[in-house]
């Protein structure tokens, strides 16, 4: 294990969501989530035996999951005070290191994947952390990256964001009473999505409602928690990761409302 300096703002904020919700549950904590994240880009199966790198690992619940796929190591890089979440979440993985570090401070070490699952659009300078997380990679390695999306999210965020106004101004037990509550107008919109195709009926039913109601609540003050957020369209991605050194870009519509991505380092093809 290595401590290192943290920086501000949405880390700190991540820090005290990933120490105050320990617990990892239900469909939330099961690699059936991979079916829709991974989409055709990725097969479970293909992670069996893979050098893999986990960045912003918070409470440990994707580390969890790679080791019940099979990988041969991991490394679980998280820079907020939920490392201590994460360290305790996963003391009794034998092939799991943990660094506590930001995502540009991944050592080189030849990764077969580098993961970064709902992370990226919580970083500012995107395209020096993605650079090395490319530069992490093996000559035949491929970064994978999960990122909320703009398309089909408009109306969402119409609502979204007054409530992230109020919401950055509470202290974390109001936060988590907010939470709680709009667990309830959520479930019966998702219960309403099932028998009426409205907005985002398809991340509703086929992601927010296998969930059991704690990490309902916990998607939601994931929702509303940090200071930067950022929603990408495809053609953001594609320049963004092109512009990252990035090539043989892949592209899943993950429930026609998030973004999944896999691709290669370029500099990483003759080596």
């Amino acid at each position: 294990m290595t401590k290192q300096k943290k920086p501000a703002g949405t880390v700190n904020e991540f820090g005290v969501q990933w120490t105050k919700y320990t617990e990892n549950t239900g469909f939330y904590a099961s690699t059936g989530i991979f079916d829709s994240l991974f989409g055709n880009l990725l097969c479970k199966e293909d992670l069996a035996g893979k050098k893999i790198a986990d960045i912003g690992a918070g409470s440990g619940r994707y580390t969890k999951l790679f080791h019940q796929l099979g990988a041969a190591s991991i490394l679980a890089l998280e820079p907020s005070d939920g490392f201590t979440t994460l360290e305790k979440n996963t003391a009794d993985l034998q092939n799991v290191t943990r660094l506590h570090a930001t995502a540009d401070q991944l050592p080189r070490q030849d990764f077969d994947w580098v993961f970064c699952i709902g992370v990226l659009q919580f970083i500012p300078d995107a395209q020096t952390a993605l650079r090395t997380m490319g530069r992490a990679l093996g000559p035949r390695g491929r970064i994978f990256v999960w990122v909320y999306g703009r398309e089909n999210n408009g109306i969402y965020l119409i609502f979204l964001k007054p409530l992230r106004l109020i919401a950055k101004l509470l202290p974390h037990r109001l936060l988590d009473l907010m939470a709680a509550v709009l667990v309830y107008p959520a479930t019966l919109y998702g219960l309403l999505c099932r028998v009426i195709p409205l907005p985002m009926a398809q991340y509703l039913c086929g992601y927010y409602m296998k969930l059991d109601r704690y990490s309902r609540k916990v998607v939601i003050y994931d929702q509303l928690n940090p200071g930067y957020s950022r929603y990408y369209s495809k053609a953001e991605l594609k320049e963004l990761f092109e512009n990252s050194g990035f090539t043989d870009l892949q592209f899943y519509h993950r429930l026609n409302t998030s973004w999944s991505i896999s691709a290669r380092y370029v500099e990483n093809e003759s080596t």
